[in-house]
């Protein structure tokens, strides 16, 4: 069976430097497992490798939409099985590598049900609803048409509380039953699955704020006031991601700049925090506390040689 090596942790952890070190020692491509790198001029914002990285290292699946796409899990699964399988037919082994914990658990549960596509009508009704009554409401709609779904949100959890009724609207089945069947696409792998999971938070913290302080020398401003400069009026999707949404309020004037440092830092601690708490219950995973070089590449050094 085709082999895929996994390489997960939480933002500011040292991933993208391990999978670099890992490349250079072993046969594999690395593809990135982000959501933000897939855009094209989201760079400093999104922790994206530099240009001469890319070239030297490169990473399949980053610059491959321009800023206002649109993109679903759905396709990444799609995107992603394509670059797997374009890996393996050059007889080398696929290095996932990211914190993008949705498009993972998509990837090991073999992919998402076939669901309709959410249209813009769908979408404005969902979200008129939302406006005139309020998430209470939503969350109580959900539970009369459909209590298993509702049963596994908590009621506070805007995003897949919205989620579930754009399913319903769409599919015009129950969530539970649209989501339970199973995807044509189905792939199975031989998988290798590494997580970092940091059992310092003060050091994880620390690495957070000096990310966040490089990516403001970097000029990060300046790369988010260029987007919002050239594409005036046009939806950009990733603008709305953490990092691009605070520097974006304080360049609209809603607040100055170490509210938005302060705010950028709490959302991306409550990021890596929500990335760990995936981790721990991920199973079939060899849990390291730190990016511990050696040790990994003896593990990837064993898993590669099996038969």
């Amino acid at each position: 069976m085709n082999k895929v090596i996994s390489l997960m942790g939480p933002t500011a952890c040292g991933k993208t430097d391990l999978a670099i070190f890992l490349k250079k020692n072993f046969n594999v491509e690395i593809v990135s497992v982000d959501s933000v790198m897939l855009y094209k001029e989201f760079n400093i914002g999104s922790a994206k490798p530099d240009l001469k990285t890319l070239i030297d290292y490169p990473h399949r699946m980053v610059d491959i939409l321009e800023p206002h796409q649109d993109y679903s899990v759905a396709k990444f699964y799609q995107d992603l099985l394509t670059q797997i399988n374009t890996i393996h037919s050059v007889k080398k082994t696929p290095l996932l590598v990211g914190g993008s914990m949705m498009y993972f658990r998509t990837f090991f549960s073999g992919g998402l049900s076939n669901l309709d596509p959410v249209s813009k009508d769908i979408r404005t009704k969902v979200s008129n609803m939302l406006e005139n009554f309020g998430l209470s409401y939503l969350y109580s709609f959900l539970k009369e048409i459909d209590p298993k779904s509702a049963n596994k949100i908590q009621f506070n959890d805007r995003y897949r509380v919205v989620r579930m009724l754009e399913i319903y609207f769409s599919n015009k089945e129950k969530p539970s039953d649209v989501l339970k069947k199973c995807s044509e696409n189905v792939q199975c792998f031989n998988n290798l699955n590494l997580s970092i999971i940091p059992n310092n938070r003060i050091f994880l913290h620390k690495n957070i704020e000096k990310r966040i302080n490089i990516m403001l020398e970097k000029g990060f401003l300046n790369e988010v006031l260029d987007l919002k400069r050239k594409y005036i009026g046009i939806n950009l999707p990733a603008i709305k991601t953490i990092g691009y949404k605070q520097a974006n309020e304080h360049l609209n004037g809603n607040y100055d700049l170490d509210t938005m440092k302060n705010k950028m830092l709490y959302a991306t601690r409550q990021l890596a925090k929500r990335q760990i708490t995936w981790l721990r219950h991920l199973d079939a995973t060899t849990v390291y506390t730190f990016a511990d070089y050696d040790n990994i590449k003896s593990r990837v050094n064993i898993f590669l040689e099996e038969t």
